[in-house]
C-alpha cells in the first residue's frame, strides 16, 4: 500500500476522512480504452521519449536525420522554379490574361519566410516544454499540410489558399522543425558545436539542390504543351482574352 503524508488533524472524524482518501488516492483507477489510448499516444510525443537510452553511445548517427530533416525544409529554396510556371498556367507559353502575375506567384515564399521568423521566435518555451518529437511531429503536420493545401489552390487556380498553405502554414512547419536538430546536435557535440550547428544548417541550404532539379522534372513530365494552330488564325477579343473557334467551340488561345 502507497503511503502518503497526513496533515495535522484536531478531530478523530477528520483523522477517519483523511485515512479515506490516503487509502482512496493509492488505489489504481479504472481507465477506459479511450484513455488508455490518449495516455499512449501523449506516452509516445513526451518529453522524455526524447532522449536516447544510457546504452546509446554513438553521436555521430544524430547528424542524419538532423541533416535530413533540414533537408525537407529547405524545398521552399526551389520556389524559384515553379513561380515562372505558375505565371502561365492557362497560356503555357506565354501568361494569359486570368494568370498570375509574377509578383503574386513569388509572394508565397517571401510569406513563408515571414511566418518561419515569427514561428520560431515565438514557439520557443513551448518547444522546450513538449520536447523534440512533438515539435517535430507539429512542424511536419503543419509544412505537409501547408504544401497539400497550396496545391489544392493551384489546381483550383486560388492564390489565396496557395498563400495560407505554402505561406502560413508552411512557414509555421519551418519555424517549428529549424530549430530542434540544431540544437539537438549541440547537445550531443558539446565539444564541437560550430561543427553539429554546421552540419544541420548544410541541409537547408541544400534543399534547392535537390528540389529544383526535382521539381523542374516533375514539370516536364506532367506539363501539356499547347497545340499550335499556325500563322493565320481568325481571333476574337472578349474582355481582354483572344477566342477562335476551334472544333466548333469558342476556345482561348494566346500569341507567342
Amino acid at each position: 500500500m502507497l503511503l502518503c503524508r497526513a496533515p495535522a488533524l484536531r478531530s478523530v472524524a477528520s483523522m477517519r476522512n483523511a485515512a479515506f482518501r490516503c487509502i482512496a488516492s493509492s488505489l489504481p483507477s479504472k481507465l477506459n480504452v479511450s484513455q488508455q489510448r490518449n495516455l499512449s499516444i501523449s506516452n509516445i510525443f513526451s518529453p522524455e521519449k526524447s532522449v536516447a537510452s544510457p546504452n546509446f553511445t554513438n553521436r555521430w548517427a544524430m547528424i542524419a536525420p538532423a541533416f535530413l530533416t533540414h533537408l525537407c525544409i529547405g524545398a521552399p529554396y526551389a520556389w524559384s522554379a515553379m513561380s515562372g510556371p505558375l505565371t502561365r498556367g492557362s497560356g503555357f507559353v506565354c501568361s494569359a490574361a486570368d494568370d498570375w502575375t509574377m509578383t503574386s506567384a513569388t509572394a508565397p515564399m517571401s510569406i513563408l519566410f515571414a511566418f518561419h521568423g515569427m514561428s520560431a521566435a515565438l514557439a520557443g518555451k513551448w518547444q522546450m516544454k513538449v520536447g523534440t518529437r512533438a515539435t517535430i511531429s507539429a512542424a511536419a503536420l503543419s509544412f505537409g499540410g501547408g504544401f497539400l493545401l497550396s496545391a489544392v489552390g493551384v489546381a483550383t487556380h486560388n492564390i489565396g489558399l496557395v498563400y495560407l498553405g505554402y505561406g502560413v502554414l508552411g512557414g509555421i512547419g519551418l519555424g517549428l522543425s529549424y530549430t530542434p536538430p540544431i540544437q539537438t546536435l549541440i547537445d550531443w557535440f558539446p565539444d564541437k558545436k560550430g561543427l553539429a550547428g554546421g552540419l544541420a544548417i548544410m541541409g537547408f541550404g541544400s534543399g534547392a539542390l535537390l528540389f529544383a532539379p526535382t521539381a523542374n522534372i516533375l514539370l516536364e513530365k506532367f506539363s501539356r504543351l499547347p497545340t499550335y494552330l499556325g500563322t493565320a488564325v481568325d481571333t476574337v477579343t472578349e474582355n481582354g482574352r483572344l477566342y477562335t473557334e476551334i472544333g466548333g467551340k469558342m476556345m482561348e488561345v494566346v500569341y507567342a
